[in-house]
């Protein structure tokens, strides 16, 4: 297959994203974590309404090609990814549509230790 029909089909497909890379992932399932609060004028895909807030690992993902820098042209720079649970109230507040969750699976880059407070 030629490069330029090798492009077509990863458009037309997709490309895997899963990447090897040198360090272990800093959380583990069923830790508490929070997102960070970081407004970048680039592209991003930590949601604005899951920034600052708290919420639990549920699954390691992988290592996986980072969007953030390679949306812009700053190469792979592969992280960890995570699937996070946060409860609806924590993301809409105390009047929200009754219990549940969102789930989002969110780079190691975006999180930090969780504050239990």
């Amino acid at each position: 297959m030629l490069p330029k029909e090798m492009v077509a089909v990863a458009i037309a497909t997709g490309a895997p994203t899963l990447r090897a890379i040198g360090t272990l992932p800093k959380f583990r399932s069923g830790e508490v974590i929070k997102t960070i609060n970081d407004n970048v004028s680039t592209h991003t895909r930590l949601p604005g309404y899951a920034r600052d807030k708290r919420g639990t690992i549920v699954a390691y993902e992988g290592a996986h090609v980072f969007p953030d820098s390679h949306a812009i042209g700053l190469g792979e720079h592969p992280d960890h990814l995570y699937r996070v649970r946060f409860e609806s109230e924590t993301l809409w507040g105390k009047g929200s549509d009754g219990p549940g969750a969102v789930y989002l699976n969110l780079w190691e880059s975006y999180l930090t230790v969780g504050d239990l407070s």
